[in-house]
């Protein structure tokens, strides 16, 4: 209903805008799942967004990009950011983060990394009554300038300069994660676990991606260019036809990397349980198949500690009774019943290769998991070794020149080496060489574009 009532507004304004007008729609703060968010980008000219993170010391800029990738990867193409922090937020007085220095400008670029063409913040003025009273602006209640007006000021100032170079960076990301709205409403009706389902897992492989410095699409159940990545993360696909996990299968077979989660596989399209052996069509490329599963009451501990990870070596939630066929065990339970059984496997199959985790990872886990899946597929390289607190972000401009934006999301300085081809820190103007270290002052960038 909701994509039937926009594209019939949509059709409306296409009668009446001019040729240098667009119909756009925000879809609001996250990744929406009441709506079928790719469907109703089909009816719009740009798609856009409303990103809201903590601020202060919770900023790690991990909404920023995750709302970025989602909604670039929409229309595939640059997007518009018609909402975003500007002093604190909050429905009440409680929980008032104002940003520290410096965190208003680097958010702002994060989001231009990411692929926004524009960055408008809610508001211009802070309200003096009624529901958003403590949803602050730009101005606050006095509506004098401020400390957080002089840096927007200052991002404005930058952006008036600069902005021709940056605007429409387009990355050219090697990984995707398949994202299924139907296998959320899927899993919410006959949920495994009050703590963990669809969105936490996919949010999951995506903060992976995002710790390793890796840039990543979004794929849908109907996108067919699967082949244009060499990595594809599929969070539980619970519902599904034949058609995509026959698609998925052949991406191996021709030379993809696939990793994919438990319950993928497990009903048609239309929620209905398939009447073979899980999981289904995708068996053959898995090289294994299960017939039972259990609910986990404690997490479990991986044998022997595989990936050397501690505390963090551990599982929970669900598993599955995984039997292989020709996959290769990667991690067992340590457990007297359990242990009999895979938890994590990978098989090769044609050119490419699936791992398959049939449990809930840690955080830790996962990271190893993805990790491991890049060097196979000849992604890894030094951008992992930046410091823990800076995140890359990188494309190519209008221009088509490459620009990459280190984001420094700490309060401290940050030194690493940079790797790259020789190129002009474009907020500076300094020449930065190959091999020469770089400083980020505390919640600071630099975006180097190769020459």
């Amino acid at each position: 209903m909701v994509t039937d009532f926009l594209a019939w507004q949509a059709a409306i304004v296409n009668e009446y805008k001019r040729p240098d007008q667009f119909v756009t729609q925000d879809f609001h703060g996250g990744v929406r799942t009441a709506v079928d968010a790719p469907a109703i980008a089909s009816h719009l000219d740009i798609a856009a967004i409303n990103p809201y993170y903590g601020t202060q010391d919770d900023l790690d800029g991990w909404a920023i990009a995750m709302l970025g990738d989602y909604t670039r990867s929409l229309k595939q193409a640059p997007y518009l950011v018609t909402e975003t922090n500007a002093q604190a937020i909050g429905w009440d007085s409680a929980g008032q983060f104002p940003p520290y220095d410096g965190q208003l400008r680097l958010c702002a670029y994060a989001n231009i990394a990411s692929g926004a063409n524009m960055v408008a913040y809610w508001h211009w003025h802070t309200l003096h009554y009624g529901q958003e009273t403590y949803w602050k602006g730009l101005l606050g209640h006095d509506l004098e300038p401020n400390r957080v007006f002089k840096e927007a000021s200052r991002i404005a100032q930058e952006l008036k300069r600069l902005g021709p170079r940056l605007v429409n960076l387009r990355p050219r990301n090697r990984v995707a994660i398949l994202h299924s709205t139907d296998s959320f409403h899927g899993i919410q009706f006959m949920k495994f676990s009050d703590q963990v389902n669809y969105q936490t897992i996919e949010d999951q492989m995506h903060r992976a991606l995002y710790r390793l410095n890796v840039g990543v699409d979004f794929v849908f159940p109907t996108s067919t260019n699967l082949a244009d990545y060499s990595v594809v993360l599929v969070p539980p696909l619970y519902i599904s036809d034949d058609a995509l996990l026959q698609r998925l299968a052949d991406y191996v077979k021709n030379g993809g990397h696939l990793i994919v989660t438990f319950k993928s596989g497990f009903c048609n399209e239309y929620s209905t349980v398939r009447w073979t052996r899980m999981p289904g069509p995708l068996r053959e490329a898995a090289g294994l198949s299960y017939q039972e599963f259990s609910t986990l009451k404690q997490p479990l501990a991986l044998k022997g500690d595989p990936y050397h990870l501690g505390e963090q070596n551990r599982v929970s939630t669900w598993a599955e009774m995984i039997l292989p066929d020709t996959a290769k065990a990667l991690a067992s339970y340590d457990h007297p019943f359990f242990g009999q059984f895979p938890a994590i496997t990978r098989n090769a199959f044609g050119k490419g290769t699936l791992t398959y985790e049939g449990t809930v990872l840690s955080d830790a886990l996962q990271d190893k998991i993805v990790a491991e899946v890049l060097r196979a597929a000849g992604l890894a390289g030094p951008d992992q070794d930046l410091p823990t607190a800076v995140r890359i972000r990188q494309g190519v401009a209008s221009s088509g020149k490459v620009q990459r934006y280190y984001l420094n999301f700490s309060g401290q300085a940050q030194t690493f080496t940079y790797p790259h081809a020789s190129g002009t820190d474009l907020l500076t103007g300094k020449a930065i060489q190959k091999s020469q270290p770089v400083t980020l002052a505390p919640w600071d960038l630099a975006i180097i574009e190769e020459l």
